[in-house]
């Protein structure tokens, strides 16, 4: 598997955008320095995913954990968004990606933006043939609140070719065309563990906080009855 050379990515972004090894990286700023010898500089969009304090003392990953689990916000351009130390965020690049059916990708922190201790990346690997705006997981490993301001360069995108690819019938994915951050999906661990032949009596479920489990009647999350406010939209429990 071979590093893509800036003349060969330059070579697929010349080509017609509906051929299937053509590459398309758009918006493309400052195109002139966007390039190295052997990757892309990446910017950072304007729409973020904020983790909420989870309602139970532990992050469950079943399949209704991630929609009360964060806020969406728009950070236009020109403003920051402040990110605490030893926190996280989910962001988003500026650009939209289409890779050809025969590279795949990986994401980088760019080395100025690593020596302030904060780490960027996307998870783990981007397919070939992937279509849309790519997540990026933040994370602030300093001891100081980082300011992330939207626009800005701050990852580095390294193509590889990918050895006798073949083109896919129909395009799909768990990740396919999003345009604003995605928060992780899973199906029930249960569920999951089935398919390898753990049992539903071998199978242990965490135990439910203290209290009576119930929903909070705007935003739907589990809250427990001795909560006086719920922890994610902060509307009175009544």
């Amino acid at each position: 598997m071979a590093v893509l050379s800036r003349g060969r990515i330059l070579e697929r972004l010349d080509q017609v955008i509906t051929e299937r090894s053509a590459l398309v990286i758009s918006p493309l700023l400052q195109a002139r320095k966007a390039f190295d010898a052997d990757s892309v500089d990446l910017r950072l969009g304007t729409h973020f995913l904020l983790p909420q304090v989870p309602p139970k003392p532990y992050f469950y990953p079943g399949s209704d954990s991630s929609k009360p689990a964060y806020q969406r916000v728009h950070i236009p351009l020109g403003k920051y968004l402040v990110v605490p130390a030893h926190e996280t965020v989910l962001g988003v690049t500026l650009e939209f990606i289409k890779l050809p059916f025969d590279v795949s990708g990986q994401i980088l922190t760019k080395s100025s933006v690593a020596r302030t201790f904060v780490v960027i990346e996307t998870a783990p690997w981007i397919h070939p043939s992937y279509r849309g705006c790519l997540t990026l997981e933040i994370a602030n490993v300093s001891n100081t609140p980082l300011l992330l301001y939207p626009g800005r360069l701050v990852a580095q995108l390294i193509l590889f070719d990918v050895a006798e690819a073949k083109v896919a019938s129909k395009q799909s994915g768990t990740y396919l065309g999003p345009v604003y951050p995605e928060a992780p999906i899973f199906r029930d661990p249960e569920r999951d563990l089935a398919m390898i032949g753990v049992s539903s009596v071998e199978f242990k479920r965490p135990e439910e906080p203290p209290g009576r489990a119930e929903r909070c009647p705007e935003c739907l999350c589990k809250v427990t009855s001795s909560t006086a406010r719920c922890s994610f939209c902060n509307s009175a429990l009544v």
